[in-house]
């Protein structure tokens, strides 16, 4: 695949991920908070929280993988688009959701997770979709 698709197919799969979380979470908000001000409140906070994440902390991932992308010679395989520290990072966001499952915290903070690692994901993808834009093929 040519540089650009593998940088829009990374977008589209943290675009993906992130809608899903972030609708996970949102509905763990508002079905597990008793009032509507404090289910705004968790809500507004977890999409700050996940603003500032994908702004300033996936950034420089979205930056790593899309220079690793560019620097392969084209046609671009599955193996070369992601290193070990991405795959890393994957799976210890997976591994944080599976502990979050088992954990007995109150459903409304695992929502306020769920909501900013969700809204962080979508403001990434974001990220690629204009990288990939700017990428001359």
């Amino acid at each position: 695949m040519k540089h650009t698709s593998w940088i829009v197919v990374s977008g589209s799969l943290w675009l993906a991920i992130g809608v899903f979380l972030l609708t996970m979470g949102l509905k763990k908000i508002v079905l597990g908070t008793e009032g509507e001000q404090t289910a705004l409140l968790l809500i507004s906070v977890g999409l700050l929280i996940g603003f500032f994440k994908g702004r300033f902390v996936l950034s420089k991932t979205v930056d790593r993988v899309c220079h690793r992308i560019l620097s392969q010679p084209s046609p671009v395989a599955l193996k070369q688009v992601y290193g070990k520290g991405y795959l890393f990072l994957i799976a210890g966001m997976m591994a944080l959701g599976m502990i979050l499952k088992w954990v007995p915290i109150p459903v409304h903070w695992v929502g306020l997770v769920d909501v900013a690692v969700g809204s962080a994901l979508i403001n990434g993808a974001f990220l690629y979709y204009r990288k990939a834009a700017t990428v001359r093929a």
